[in-house]
């Protein structure tokens, strides 16, 4: 073979990888959401992706929603399971190997105070009045030991004046709630959060400034581990964000995405748990305040406020391993 020839066999070759490898890491388009949500729980149960409750706007007007929805990514096709009694949004899953849970949110008209299990078949909920008021766009995350633990938040989502530090463990079987160590940083809401190794990690978020009485976007970090009742502090984010979603990969990594900095996001990062750091990752196919849930080896992504007074009911997915490339 002349030189020539292998050069351009090699050109070609590379020129061919590059291709699969960029195919290879695309988000996977699947079918829309039942309709626009944004502020819904979303999570796993069994072989299903979950969605409950949420919000949308249709003609300026905002809706609370009150169905639980579940797609089959065998059937690649969404079933409604059936409505709740009254609407919810804006609560904390508890996402464990077993079941998707949630606590807290609101029904546009005052926070409610109960824990809400669900295994794929039975639903059942727990009035929890030992909450505090502020479970409204809170942080959390079901962290072992049937223990769940939920922290800052407000008593209102259009309060942004009454954002919260207090952090509360509640006991899965029994509902039992206990007041843990305050979070160390400024009072938040609406910041990324999820459980590896049984420790809770809280990125971002919104908090408010007194002075100009306006939210101020947070680039803060903590980890809280609940045998400890203790908090320490992680590296900042590089740039402040509120709405911004994480979601866990493995033992060791966490996806972070989404998000409002100075406008609605897509870029995403991974953050290493064991060596507190960060690094750039695959954006989301869209900019908006997304729901992400680990299934099956799949990051999917759905749904979320992509603009001021919007949902969308887009839906995708990934390969865990395309993003941990």
């Amino acid at each position: 073979m002349t030189e020539p020839l292998i050069q351009m066999t090699k050109r070609l070759f590379l020129s061919l990888m590059m291709t699969l490898s960029i195919h290879a890491a695309e988000w996977e388009t699947l079918p829309s959401l039942p309709a626009p949500n944004g502020g819904c729980f979303s999570g796993a149960a069994g072989s299903k992706i979950i969605i409950v409750g949420g919000t949308n706007w249709e003609g300026g007007t905002k809706n609370w929603l009150r169905a639980i929805h579940e797609y089959d990514p065998t059937l690649k096709a969404w079933t409604k399971v059936k409505d709740l009694d009254a609407p919810i949004a804006y609560g904390t899953g508890l996402q464990n190997a077993e079941t998707f849970a949630f606590i807290g949110g609101s029904d546009g008209k005052q926070a409610i105070k109960s824990l809400v299990i669900f295994d794929g078949v039975k639903i059942v909920s727990r009035e929890v009045p030992e909450l505090p008021t502020s479970i409204v766009l809170a942080a959390g995350g079901a962290t072992g030991g049937g223990y769940s633990i939920i922290v800052g938040g407000m008593d209102d989502a259009a309060n942004v004046a009454g954002i919260q530090l207090t952090t509360h463990g509640i006991e899965a079987l029994t509902g039992k709630v206990m007041r843990l160590a305050n979070y160390p940083g400024k009072p938040f809401a609406v910041a990324a959060s999820a459980v590896v190794a049984d420790e809770l990690f809280i990125f971002g978020g919104m908090n408010y400034d007194e002075s100009a009485k306006a939210p101020v976007n947070s680039a803060e970090a903590y980890a809280f581990s609940p045998k400890q009742n203790a908090w320490r502090k992680l590296k900042a984010l590089d740039s402040p964000n509120r709405g911004m979603t994480a979601v866990a990969m493995d033992e060791q990594h966490l996806y972070l995405a989404g998000g409002f900095t100075d406008s609605f996001t897509a870029d995403a990062l991974i953050y290493d748990v064991k060596a507190d750091s960060y690094r750039k990752a695959k954006a989301l196919p869209y900019a908006a305040m997304v729901g992400l849930v680990n299934l099956d080896g799949f990051i999917y992504c759905m749904g979320g406020e992509d603009k001021m007074k919007s949902r969308t009911d887009k839906f995708f997915r990934i390969p865990v391993a395309e993003l941990l490339k």
